[in-house]
């Protein structure tokens, strides 16, 4: 049996294996789009409403600088725009552009198909509670600290 900090090693090496995995994923389904997975990241984050850099990088658990450095090349591909934002000058609101929403809708019949195989594979109750458990355990990291 596992002391503590094996079954914690355990659970973070699958942790880091999921994520790589999800992101080869993403990568391939964000293709046809022309964009990156980095890009559908912060794209996705503002499909809803606008949000600065560092609202972005608190909903995606990634630093403000790789936000602020990825919005910069959207920005500068005509995929996001960046408005006055009244709460602060020097941050301002982030928005997908037609064309950002144009790339993400593209993505959107691949994902998904994706998402259905995923759904389909675990059952919709087991993999609804797997959500419910990941937003836990990530509370639960948010908590804790290292």
């Amino acid at each position: 049996m596992p002391d503590e900090s094996q079954l914690g090693g355990e659970f973070s090496l699958a942790i880091f294996k999921l994520n790589g995995q999800l992101l080869a994923a993403g990568e391939r389904l964000a293709e046809p789009a022309g964009i990156t997975v980095a890009w559908w990241q912060v794209l996705g984050a503002v499909l809803r409403q606008p949000l600065t850099a560092s609202g972005i990088a608190r909903q995606m658990g990634i630093t403000r600088q790789a936000v602020q450095r990825i919005a910069n090349r959207l920005i500068a591909e005509g995929l996001l725009e960046a408005s006055p934002n009244p709460a602060h000058k020097r941050s301002p609101l982030l928005a997908p552009t037609t064309d950002g929403r144009l790339a993400i809708e593209r993505i959107a019949p691949g994902q998904a198909a994706f998402s259905t195989r995923l759904i389909e594979s675990f059952g919709r109750a087991e993999f609804e509670a797997l959500i419910s458990e990941l937003e836990r355990m990530s509370a639960t990291v948010d908590a804790v600290g290292p």
